[in-house]
């Protein structure tokens, strides 16, 4: 049951972090598949997640192999890809700031908070 509840948390908050990237950048340029690939990756992790630790828990590792997929495609995106370009081509200090920042709580934070529910 606690895992249903966080994960009902998560549905409505991871999206709407990784919309935060697409709504900053939206003034310099950022196209909706910037949007659609955040909010993909997004559902990948979580629904992946949920399945490997509710209904095929056997197979958790796997589960979470294919979790960490979505993870790494929203980290690459704020470090390399095209939210981290826009964000350099736009010569704007606060909104590269606002970037690394996002960037580094989905990076740290995400990558701990499985470690503190323990």
């Amino acid at each position: 049951c606690a895992q249903f509840h966080r994960y009902i948390d998560w549905i409505l908050t991871v999206p709407l972090m990784c919309v935060e990237f697409y709504l900053i950048l939206r003034a310099v340029g950022a196209k909706q598949i910037l949007l659609w690939k955040m909010i993909g990756y997004s559902l990948i992790m979580l629904i992946f997640g949920y399945l490997g630790e509710t209904v095929f828990r056997s197979q958790s590792v796997l589960f979470g192999v294919l979790s960490t997929v979505g993870y790494v495609g929203i980290v690459y995106e704020a470090w390399f890809g095209s939210a981290k370009k826009l964000a350099v081509n736009s010569n704007d200090p606060k909104l590269l700031g606002a970037i690394k920042a996002l960037g580094w709580f989905v990076l740290a934070g995400w990558a701990i908070y499985p470690s503190l529910r323990a």
